[in-house]
């Protein structure tokens, strides 16, 4: 009678199935910090499976806006750590086997590039002070990044990403807003690639829901109540 195979077997073989497809990228390690480099998910229109219409093209929530970004910090308690990586067993009960953490690369950059993405939007980007005389269609905002945090959790990789908006108002006030943004995908090979789509996915959500402030500034119209203290 013929012995079952080892459970150590299985991992090994996914690792090379893996390893064998083309264009996943490599395994995160400590040693290395993750890249990074801010990207846009692609618009509805420019996906395979979503040809262009009306009810899909790139949304421009506001035109003719310059959006001045005097400051922009990396203002994380742990600067150092990105999030972790779970490696379980094959198990009935998922037995972690280890934990290691994701080394986080310049978070500041990181963001302003996410920042700056806004002219997708429709907005004109600054990452500079505003001029010393206001002007009309302009918004002040200086940006802090709280939280960027990505995580395995089975075959999914999830993310969470957290920035602290002060808009500067033409009155002198400042008011403080905070968006929480969050990404999924599905882990295939737990690559330093795929921790970074999902950690953009998180950012992109955070920059949108400032977005949609800044363009309501910028047009004369209030800001709503914020949803949770700040």
């Amino acid at each position: 009678m013929r012995g079952r195979p080892s459970t150590a077997f299985v991992p090994c073989l996914l690792g090379a199935l893996l390893s064998a497809l083309p264009g996943v990228s490599r395994a995160v390690t400590e040693s290395e910090p993750l890249p990074m480099v801010f990207e846009t998910a692609p618009e509805a229109s420019a996906r395979a499976e979503q040809p262009e219409s009306a009810a899909n093209a790139p949304v421009r929530l506001v035109r003719g806006c310059t959006l001045y970004l005097p400051r922009i910090e990396d203002a994380r308690s742990n600067k150092a750590n990105v999030g972790n990586l779970t490696v379980m067993l094959p198990t009935v009960h998922a037995t972690p086997r280890s934990v290691q953490s994701l080394r986080s690369g310049d978070a500041t950059a990181w963001t302003r590039g996410a920042l700056l993405s806004t002219r997708r939007y429709g907005f004109q980007p600054v990452a500079a002070p505003p001029p010393g005389n206001p002007a009309p269609r302009q918004v002040t905002a200086e940006v802090a990044l709280r939280l960027a945090h990505a995580w395995s959790v089975d075959l999914n990789l999830v993310s969470h990403v957290v920035l602290k908006v002060g808009y500067r108002l033409p009155g002198g006030e400042t008011v403080v807003r905070q968006y929480h943004g969050m990404g999924t995908r599905t882990n295939f090979a737990s690559g330093n690639g795929e921790f970074m789509t999902v950690l953009n996915l998180g950012l992109e959500e955070a920059v949108r829901g400032m977005a949609l402030d800044a363009a309501a500034l910028c047009d004369g119209k209030p800001l709503p109540e914020a949803a949770v203290p700040q």
